[in-house]
């Protein structure tokens, strides 16, 4: 089995996020460029797609303890969130609220697990290193 190498998911994903605070940071200043939803569309787009094997990864690994990986799912409804920002965006750009509110969603799903998977998986090598010291 070829594995996905996480630096370049975690690149893919910086660029994907990246693309999404520029275009929907620009209609909020009144810059509105019509190719700024297309660009907002591809980034939601491409979070989806960075979650999706994220997930296949961390399912290959067996060690992978079970908060992390619904954390990890967490991860996948907040780039479904911005997916359906984008779907939003498109469908009705002079209404900012519709699809600002997913995004805003989305971000805070992403804020909370950014700070809960670290913390899960240090938590959980201090549980298996206090184990293998009683041994």
């Amino acid at each position: 089995q070829r594995r996905i190498n996480p630096g370049v998911l975690n690149l893919m994903l910086s660029v994907a996020m990246l693309a999404l605070l520029i275009a929907a940071f620009l209609p909020l200043i009144n810059i509105n460029y019509p190719w700024l939803r297309i660009v907002y569309c591809i980034g939601a787009v491409a979070a989806v797609v960075v979650r999706l094997l994220q997930r296949l990864e961390y399912r290959r690994n067996p060690d992978t303890p079970l908060r992390v990986r619904r954390l990890q799912h967490i991860e996948f409804w907040s780039a479904l969130a911005y997916l359906a920002s984008a779907y939003f965006m498109v469908d009705d750009p002079y209404h900012p609220g519709n699809w600002l509110g997913f995004l805003l969603a989305g971000a805070a799903l992403q804020l909370f697990t950014s700070f809960m998977i670290p913390y899960a998986e240090k938590k959980e090598s201090e549980k298996k290193n206090s184990l293998n010291d009683r041994k």
